[in-house]
């Protein structure tokens, strides 16, 4: 069985909260035929790199995350500016948050980060070589720790809850299974 796009018959914007908006969309099934009504979130793509320095640690950040209320320890990353290439904005953010730079730069793919609500997608880059190259930049909004470890503990700190953004850990895994770490 193929499994097809839904049609979308109608969508209303429900909310507007300016760095996203919520929509009710209706759709029908291609197979059954019936109509349902989804809420998506929709907001910009986000960025993420898996930086390596020329010794060979992972350089993360630990912020504090309102959502969730903690401190998060995370891949650096961000929003990707509209129009801007997303790896031109994956290096960025890596400079604003860490002061790290340079490094040979690659694409790992794209991530749908929560697909049955989410419309955008996450940017995924390995940075290998990274060097210090400034003072780190973050946003007024943001408190940033950089925090550099050894890809071998990445395990043990995931297993302990330590590392728990899933963006994080599923872009580890993306580096994995590509041979980078």
């Amino acid at each position: 069985m193929t499994i097809r796009p839904w049609p979308l018959l109608a969508s209303e914007r429900i909310f507007d909260a300016g760095l996203f908006e919520v929509t009710r969309d209706l759709a029908r099934s291609p197979r059954t035929l019936q109509e349902r009504r989804f809420c998506v979130v929709h907001m910009v793509d986000w960025l993420t790199v898996v930086p390596l320095t020329k010794d060979g640690r992972l350089v993360l950040v630990r912020q504090y995350r309102h959502g969730s209320r903690e401190a998060s320890l995370e891949l650096p990353g961000g929003l990707h500016e509209p129009g801007q290439d997303p790896q031109e904005g994956a290096t960025r953010e890596l400079a604003e948050e860490t002061g790290y730079g340079g490094g040979a730069w690659s694409r790992l793919g794209e991530l749908r980060p929560q697909p049955a609500l989410l419309s955008n997608r996450v940017h995924v880059y390995l940075a290998k070589g990274v060097r210090a190259t400034g003072e780190p930049r973050p946003d007024a909004g943001e408190d940033i720790e950089v925090v550099l470890i050894e890809p071998s503990a990445a395990r043990s700190r995931i297993a302990a809850g330590e590392m728990s953004n899933a963006m994080t850990i599923a872009a580890l895994g993306l580096a994995q299974f590509a041979g980078h770490l």
